[in-house]
C-alpha cells in the first residue's frame, strides 16, 4: 500500500497526526470530548463501539487498540459488546445508511431500555470514527502484534487523547 512519506506501517497515530498537524489537535481534543466526556455511556461502552466501528470499517490497528481501551475501562470487550449490542445494531445501521435499517435499530435499543441520549452518543462515536479510521487506513498503519507490556491502566488512559493533542502540539 502506498504511504506517506515517512510513515511506516508501524508508526503510530500519534506520529501520522504530528506529520499532518493542521487540524490534528482540534480532531484530538474532539476525540477526547466524545470518548472521555461525561455522558449516557461510560468510557469503556464508547471505547467498546470504536472497537466496533472500526471493525465494520476494516481498520485492524483501531479495533486492536479500543478493544484494549475498552478492556481496561470495562473488562472484557466481548462481554461489554454483548451488553450493549441493541448500540452496536445502531451503530451498524448508521454504517450501512440506510433509512429504515437505521429507524428499526433506533426503536429496537430504545425499546431495550437506552435513552436517545445514549443514542446520539453512538452517533458522535461512530462519526468521530469514520474520520479516525481514513486517517489510519490512509497512513496505512497496521495492527501491533500484541499488546503493550505492562498494560496501560485506566489512570494511565484517563486523558490519553488530550495527551496525543499536546504531543502532536510539542512537535
Amino acid at each position: 500500500m502506498a504511504s506517506f512519506s515517512g510513515i511506516e506501517k508501524d508508526s503510530g497515530l500519534t506520529h501520522v497526526l504530528s506529520s499532518f498537524p493542521r487540524n490534528a489537535e482540534q480532531l484530538l481534543h474532539l476525540l477526547d470530548s466524545i470518548m472521555c466526556g461525561s455522558g449516557a455511556l461510560s468510557r469503556g461502552e464508547r471505547e467498546a463501539i470504536a472497537a466496533y466501528v472500526s471493525g465494520l470499517n476494516d481498520v485492524a490497528y483501531c479495533v486492536h487498540y479500543h478493544s484494549l481501551f475498552s478492556d481496561v475501562f470495562c473488562g472484557p470487550v466481548a462481554a461489554t459488546q454483548d451488553r450493549i449490542r441493541p448500540l452496536l445494531e445502531y451503530a451498524r445501521a448508521l454504517h450501512g445508511g440506510e433509512a429504515e435499517g437505521l429507524s428499526q435499530a433506533f426503536e429496537e435499543a430504545v425499546t431495550a431500555g437506552w435513552s436517545e441520549a445514549a443514542l446520539y452518543e453512538v452517533v458522535e462515536v461512530c462519526g468521530v470514527f469514520s474520520f479516525i479510521n481514513t486517517i489510519v487506513k490512509a497512513a496505512g498503519l497496521a495492527e501491533p502484534g500484541q499488546a503493550p507490556e505492562p498494560r496501560p491502566t485506566a489512570q494511565e488512559l484517563v486523558n490519553s487523547y488530550a495527551a496525543m493533542a499536546q504531543a502532536v502540539r510539542g512537535k
